[in-house]
């Protein structure tokens, strides 16, 4: 019998990748694997990680922090934020660009046989995928103060990443499987012909859990308060949530729709505030 193994956020934790995918027992050229996204940034190994991906062909769809890397490649060099710089010095910039060529290359969304794979989660209120926001689908936690998938019904389960803070779900019609392994929790996937969950606990805690809207360099968030002083830079979702709000940050996007998302989640909103 041929088998599915869906797998959780991954962020640079090859170690575990390998790990879980050798747990599941996989058998080459029968099994299919699939990836909820964000193999990149924060852990310690992404290169090795983005390279099995590939040697075995695992089908997976573009993260936040995929769709981040994209984006700030095609800003010009000088409209980079000093967090964009030292997070470019990590690596020669042939190899940010070949990572970025790869993932560009990744849907926003996997309509499989067993499931719908996306990133974050689904737009309420919309009943099409092509008429999702693409920020929405790549960041959405909570959609006017309830998680997203309270607000939504599918006509078959969602699988889903993005949301390690709220760390593993299962409930009927839905399945979160980013379980915190660059936090040092734990790597979890699912497989539905067997009806069950394999895990592995990561090694370490590759990356502090904390609120990295400005502090980590890999964070994903960028805003015109990244070229203000330090000393008067967002530190925290909460603060750009904040600035929104006042005025004192100037969206590139203040269409109505931008503006309903703005109002629904705000975190959306703060996370791409700086993109157009």
């Amino acid at each position: 019998m041929s088998r599915t193994l869906y797998i959780g956020d991954v962020h640079g934790c090859a170690d575990e990748l390998e790990r879980i995918v050798d747990a599941f027992g996989f058998v080459r050229g029968k099994d299919t694997l699939y990836q909820t996204g964000d193999i990149i940034n924060k852990g310690p190994d992404m290169l090795r990680a983005l390279q099995f991906v590939k040697d075995n062909g695992i089908l997976t769809v573009r993260g936040n922090h995929e769709e981040h890397l994209i984006r700030a490649l095609e800003l010009p060099e000088s409209g980079w934020t000093e967090k964009q710089r030292a997070r470019f010095a990590k690596l020669p910039m042939e190899t940010w660009h070949a990572i970025a060529a790869e993932v560009s290359t990744w849907p926003l969304w996997r309509d499989t046989p067993h499931a719908l794979l996306v990133h974050a989660g689904l737009e309420p209120g919309k009943v099409r995928l092509e008429d999702m926001d693409r920020e929405v689908i790549l960041s959405v936690r909570y959609w006017n103060d309830r998680p997203w998938f309270e607000q939504i019904k599918w006509n078959k389960t969602v699988v889903f990443g993005h949301w390690a803070k709220m760390g593993f779900v299962n409930r009927p019609g839905f399945i979160g499987l980013d379980a915190g392994c660059v936090y040092g929790k734990k790597l979890m996937a699912w497989c539905p012909e067997e009806d069950k969950f394999y895990e592995v606990p990561a090694a370490r805690e590759y990356s502090p859990v904390k609120d990295k809207a400005k502090t980590a360099i890999d964070a994903p968030c960028i805003v015109p308060g990244d070229h203000l002083p330090e000393a008067k830079q967002p530190k925290s979702f909460e603060d750009i949530k904040a600035k929104i709000a006042s005025g004192d940050i100037a969206l590139a996007d203040d269409s109505e729709h931008a503006k309903e998302i703005r109002k629904a989640s705000p975190s959306v909103a703060a996370e791409w505030a700086g993109y157009p």
